[in-house]
């Protein structure tokens, strides 16, 4: 560890510049990708390895299954000049595939016919890989899943344009997923598009509150809903549209998504202070000023010293490529000492406790599909990547 802390660096018109497009690069990302931060690379990549599912809860496994089949199938059968290559290896490097095998397991507790929802599953998981792809770029991460990201792989601009399909054969997706009613269908197409938009809103927050030195755990929270909740939630509120049910239920279902979203992400933020994350570094969040629950923690606690605070602000502040692993180890020291990684912990089991509270509120449920929902927020919370 360093004897002593970093020279204070002023807060320069160039920094504040960087910031701006960063937060700008997530809604115009040619714009973002005209600063000096991106590289093009190319290199002989390992093959992309499938996710380990055996740590999800036995109610989502088959479900899990169903979905790897369907992608199997799309990606087998892609044949776009210039978009197969960057889609096939982002859709087979991996992933639990959570999200859409939620959407699938609520349709069957639901009882609507698997042939209307596996289409809106694909969608929401599509989604979710154009969302991954553009993080990648903007945070620099090189690893993901324990692969290359696409980026890396292909290049960004490639990369870019396998998003864009993703997103535009998701909404094709959505298009075609039938509901019992016209007015469901435009709920369906409002919650995705209503989705999208928010998670954006979420991303712009994360990128623009890096570095701040007034963030606290009110800021970590609006960024968690916008970017985290509403957007695991509509796998299941999803499945409610399609599956004609009431207001009453989805609004219930989107109360229990405000929960289990907040324990997801502060079981994330925990995970990447360990190698389970498969990012390829341990304190990602850490490199890249990310405004975790652990940067809100520490802003906001009083008995941090001035020193503390001041290094603190600087690692976070630094350009990714100049922290090192000694500022990560401190980081982290950090962390235990203010008692923010003990905070975290208490926060995350609090949140699932909660989603368990909701999940028994939830009207027109059976006793057997709010205990198998319960072992989803418990698996939240418990898993280690």
């Amino acid at each position: 560890l360093r004897a002593g802390p970093r020279p204070r660096r002023t807060r320069s018109t160039e920094l504040r510049r960087r910031r701006f497009a960063r937060v700008s690069g997530f809604i115009n990302t040619l714009q973002y990708l005209g600063s000096d931060r991106i590289l093009l690379v190319s290199s002989a990549d390992p093959a992309p390895t499938a996710a380990d599912r055996s740590q999800l809860p036995s109610s989502l496994k088959d479900a899990a299954i169903r979905v790897e089949s369907a992608i199997g199938a799309y990606a087998d059968a892609l044949d776009v000049h210039g978009v197969t290559e960057g889609v096939r290896h982002q859709l087979e490097s991996g992933g639990k595939r959570v999200r859409p095998a939620l959407a699938l397991w609520w349709l069957d507790q639901l009882q609507a016919p698997q042939n209307k929802g596996l289409g809106f599953a694909l969608a929401v998981e599509f989604l979710h890989n154009y969302f991954l792809i553009h993080d990648d770029i903007e945070d620099g991460d090189r690893v993901r899943r324990g692969c290359p990201t696409l980026w890396v792989h292909v290049g960004v601009p490639l990369a870019l344009n396998s998003a864009d399909f993703l997103l535009a054969e998701a909404y094709r997706f959505v298009e075609e997923t039938g509901c019992p009613t016209p007015e469901a269908e435009a709920q369906l197409r409002h919650d995705f598009t209503g989705t999208f938009r928010t998670t954006v809103e979420g991303q712009a927050l994360d990128l623009a509150c890096r570095g701040e030195v007034d963030f606290d755990l009110d800021r970590y929270e609006e960024i968690v809903q916008k970017k985290t909740a509403r957007y695991l939630a509509l796998s299941w509120v999803g499945a409610a549209r399609i599956a004609g049910a009431d207001e009453g239920l989805v609004a219930g279902l989107r109360g229990v998504g405000a929960e289990i979203g907040a324990a997801f992400q502060l079981r994330d933020d925990a995970i990447d202070l360990t190698a389970g994350k498969g990012r390829g570094q341990i304190g990602c969040d850490i490199r890249e000023g990310k405004p975790s629950f652990f940067v809100g923690h520490v802003l906001q606690n009083s008995s941090v010293s001035a020193e503390d605070r001041t290094r603190f602000l600087e690692v976070l502040e630094s350009p990714r490529d100049q922290n090192s692993e000694s500022d990560v180890e401190w980081t982290i020291e950090l962390y235990r000492r203010t008692g923010a990684i003990e905070a975290c912990e208490t926060a995350a089991q609090q949140r699932a406790l909660n989603a368990r509270r909701r999940i028994d509120a939830l009207p027109g449920i059976s006793h057997d599909t709010k205990a198998a929902f319960r072992d989803v927020a418990d698996y939240v919370v418990g898993r280690r990547v």
